[in-house]
């Protein structure tokens, strides 16, 4: 807002053309910007403010805050520095897990398989197994059958007879397999056991060996947020004396004692007048009191 936009403006309000809420809306928009400003000034030109005596508290508080913020940013430095070893530990141990346990893994993996075909076979020898009991049972039946109606020792019966024979043979020959894969699948199921706790021993070690790496971490990790924390406060701090360093020089920029500092950032202090002025202005149009301290 310029001041040959505020007479326009004027004109309009006196033909009963108000926009208020806009020109309050523009004044809050550009007060936060005043501030800032005054702040990214009071950053720029602390240092130059030492011969200052109203400034005084700022100059030294902020010389005292920014030998501490050193000191916070190299200690986060080493920190990042800390917690990047203690990663690349963790991975490197994560690689030795994998390395040292690779070759058992496989052979459980093998061994999980062979149990698998095992108990695949074990089920089709059940299944056969049954349906040889139940072809036997129908013979059986026959035979009975066929003896009882006094056929006597008639060709099919020889033939249901030997029939018989043949499938008992079989089914012994099924049980025995049957119980040589219940054999193996136990044996299996051990092996089984035992690969899995060779396994965790060897990944218990190398835990045991790791744990030094994660409480590492865990520290560098603490170390970091909790110098982060105190660097922020320590900023935020220090961003509270940048703003009255700021708003001293952009009200007394015309005072022969700040001349080096207002050539040096004539361009931002004009720019933070003009702010200043457009929020005056602002402020007017939209029916607010001038703020005698602004």
């Amino acid at each position: 807002m310029t001041q040959t936009r505020y007479f326009i403006w004027r004109t309009a309000q006196t033909f009963g053309i108000a926009m208020r809420r806009r020109h309050a809306t523009h004044a809050a928009a550009e007060f936060h910007l005043f501030r800032e400003a005054e702040e990214v000034l009071g950053q720029l030109a602390w240092a130059e403010t030492e011969h200052i005596d109203e400034l005084s508290v700022e100059y030294w508080n902020l010389r005292r805050m920014s030998m501490k913020q050193k000191e916070l940013v190299s200690e986060i430095e080493v920190a990042n520095g800390d917690l990047q070893k203690s990663q690349d530990q963790r991975a490197e141990l994560l690689g030795i897990v994998v390395d040292r346990t690779k070759l058992l893994v496989e052979e459980r993996e093998e061994m999980k398989e062979a149990g698998e075909r095992l108990r695949s076979e074990h089920n089709v020898l059940i299944s056969d197994a049954r349906s040889i009991r139940r072809h036997h049972e129908g013979i059986k039946a026959k035979l009975e059958v066929l003896i009882a109606e006094g056929s006597g020792n008639t060709p099919e019966i020889a033939a249901s007879k030997e029939e018989l024979l043949t499938l008992k043979k079989k089914f012994k020959s099924l049980r025995e397999r049957r119980d040589a894969v219940v054999a193996e699948i136990e044996s299996s199921d051990r092996s089984l056991n035992d690969m899995e706790s060779r396994i965790e021993t060897k990944r218990s070690s190398i835990r045991g060996e790791a744990l030094g790496s994660y409480q590492n971490l865990g520290k560098a990790n603490r170390d970091l947020s909790q110098t982060r924390l105190e660097l922020n406060s320590l900023e935020g701090q220090m961003n509270g004396f940048f703003a009255e360093v700021g708003r001293y020089i952009v009200a007394r920029h015309r005072e022969p004692a700040l001349s080096k500092i207002t050539s040096r950032h004539h361009g931002l202090i004009k720019q933070i007048s003009a702010l200043g002025l457009s929020i005056r202005l602002n402020r007017r149009l939209a029916g607010e009191k001038d703020d005698p301290s602004f």
